[in-house]
């Protein structure tokens, strides 16, 4: 994952003006599709909880979590989590 542009939209989001962390997260989405969104969703999770693992893509999104803030980064893992955010139709995102 290269992470420059998202470093880019992170700081958007931390400036509080019409980027949040849902257009965030939709972007996200966008780019890597539903699982692989997800999977980073996941690993900023992980940085929320104190649990990082070693992964690569741990080491990829670590620069990420950083930037969002823990607060930015529960609510973008958060996202993910909410039921009306998921794609009803599995072979395309929302």
């Amino acid at each position: 994952m290269d992470t420059k542009h998202w470093l880019t939209l992170a700081d958007r989001v931390q400036a509080e003006g019409a980027y949040s962390y849902a257009d965030f997260a939709r972007d996200l989405v966008g780019q890597f599709a539903w699982h692989g969104a997800l999977d980073v969703a996941t690993v900023l999770r992980s940085y929320v909880y104190g649990q990082p693992g070693g992964s690569d893509l741990h080491k990829a999104v670590e620069p990420l979590y950083r930037r969002l803030g823990w607060q930015q980064s529960a609510l973008v893992a958060c996202w993910f989590r909410d039921a009306n955010n998921r794609p009803t139709d599995h072979r395309r995102t929302p």
